[in-house]
């Protein structure tokens, strides 16, 4: 056994075919299926079921696939520690944001860290969730922080911060700045929705089902400062993870309500493809991106500290 036939076991694993593997890896159909065939010799055991449509992975396979998921991810992280080693913390980092953490914390964190690291060149992606997974599948993306992304073979994911909502108003709607609002207590709202591709929107419409929101109207618009200038400059309101408006909260331009009761938290999941582990100047851009969105989350704790019925 060798890299070579684990490489070529891993991609028939999570293609489903010989054919399709065999394009993946720019490789001949007949060389795949011998290595996969030695392989199984080798081991002693059958990996996969072949059937007219592909391969499906046997007890046997699916054992083996964790296993060597973790084999490629450490020959991988070796050869990027040594590369890191020879020429210290420089290369290419290109990396996937929803819109809200771009927003609230990408400001903050981003003139230190392409301070501190001069060699290191950066492209930021900002779009929803599902495209910034399919995009780090593909490996168009070296990491991307997304929201309640999908299970998928070959992807390690991990959160990292939670945070509570917060109803977002314009002046016209006649609510105080910072005072708890319940949601099941408030008159038919206004609400700004964004499109069914946005993890958001699957939590809003799980609220108005169960009837925690009562809903006058609803707007859908997709991109996040065109949503806040309206909901700046109209009667409508929007509910929001935190970190969205925490450092816009003295400039009273929008009417910014905590939640009272239990809500969902707003979760923020790191993820990468397994065989291509963080570089070293990726896991220290993480780290800040971590450290950024923790502070967001205790920064909101502070300002509603003297509500105490107010869900964390």
């Amino acid at each position: 056994m060798d890299l070579k036939q684990i490489r070529t076991f891993v991609a028939v694993y999570e293609e489903g075919s010989i054919n399709a593997a065999a394009d993946r890896l720019n490789a001949a159909q007949p060389s795949l299926s011998l290595q996969i065939k030695n392989l199984e010799q080798s081991l002693g055991v059958t990996l996969f079921e072949r059937h007219a449509r592909g391969v499906r992975p046997t007890p046997a396979g699916d054992r083996f696939y964790e296993d060597s998921r973790r084999i490629l991810g450490d020959v991988q992280h070796a050869t990027q520690n040594m590369h890191e080693y020879a020429r210290g913390i420089s290369g290419a980092l290109d990396i996937g944001l929803i819109p809200t953490v771009t927003k609230g914390v990408l400001a903050e964190l981003l003139p230190d860290f392409t301070e501190s690291f001069p060699n290191v060149d950066i492209r930021v992606v900002e779009t929803f969730s599902g495209t910034l997974t399919d995009w780090v599948v593909s490996g168009e993306l070296d990491f991307a922080v997304v929201t309640e992304p999908p299970q998928h073979d070959g992807l390690e994911m991990r959160v990292l911060s939670s945070e509570p909502l917060a109803m977002i108003s314009g002046k016209k709607t006649g609510l105080t700045h910072l005072d708890p609002v319940r949601l099941q207590s408030l008159p038919p709202i206004k609400l700004v929705m964004p499109s069914s591709h946005h993890s958001l929107r699957t939590l809003l419409e799980r609220y108005i089902s169960m009837g925690n929101i009562q809903v006058a109207r609803v707007i859908e618009i997709d991109g996040l400062f065109g949503t806040l200038e309206f909901i700046r400059n109209s009667d409508f309101s929007g509910i929001f993870p935190v970190t969205t408006i925490v450092r816009d909260l003295d400039s009273r331009s929008l009417v910014v309500s905590p939640l009272l009761g239990r809500q969902t938290p707003f979760d923020y999941y790191l993820i990468h493809q397994t065989q291509r582990p963080l570089s070293r100047a990726a896991r220290e851009l993480v780290v800040r991106l971590e450290e950024a969105l923790r502070h967001t989350a205790a920064a909101w704790g502070a300002v509603i500290a003297g509500a105490p019925d107010v869900a964390a």
